[in-house]
């Protein structure tokens, strides 16, 4: 639970920052996941509704799946997972959101809002450079990373059947 509470805190600009510290932490440390399986639970989480926050139940699963009897140990590692992603989030709301407005007027605080947009920005590009290091760029990656860029700027057909459309390619190719 430190983990993810840990994590958790780091969250500010959506939760896509928190997927280089779940890949560091998870894979390249602990070694609880390999880099393939975190890659397509990733994929399969961008593919449904819903925050990156429910990606954080997968790890937490797929890192207590050899704890516990049966499946015991999986369902513990999510629920885990979830309350210590939510908790700093959660204290934030019932504890500083009321008192909000008054901080932002003070100088010092207002200023460092934009350096934790700046890091967030940091953290989404370590996000894209630690999931391409495993994958390796070859002209079939650049080839899907920029058609898939172009489909989604340029189209209006939905994330999940790109995402389901990548997945087939993978299986079939």
């Amino acid at each position: 639970m430190r983990t993810f509470t840990g994590n958790g805190i780091f969250i500010f600009g959506g939760g896509q920052v928190l997927v280089p510290l779940m890949f560091t932490e998870f894979v390249q440390m602990k070694h609880y996941l390999h880099s393939s399986g975190f890659l397509s639970g990733f994929a399969l989480q961008q593919a449904l509704p819903g925050p990156t926050f429910s990606f954080t139940s997968y790890v937490g699963a797929l890192s207590m799946r050899n704890f516990g009897y049966g499946i015991t140990g999986q369902i513990t590692g999510g629920i885990v997972a979830v309350l210590g992603i939510n908790l700093p989030g959660l204290i934030l709301v019932l504890f500083i959101v009321p008192f909000w407005e008054d901080l932002k007027k003070i100088a010092r605080i207002k200023y460092s809002l934009s350096g934790i947009n700046a890091v967030s920005v940091g953290f989404i590009i370590a996000a894209f450079i630690l999931l391409v290091q495993p994958i390796g760029l070859d002209f079939t990656s650049i080839t899907v990373l920029t058609v898939t860029f172009l489909i989604l700027n340029f189209t209006k057909i939905s994330p999940p059947f790109i995402v389901l459309a990548g997945i087939l390619l993978g299986y079939f190719l």
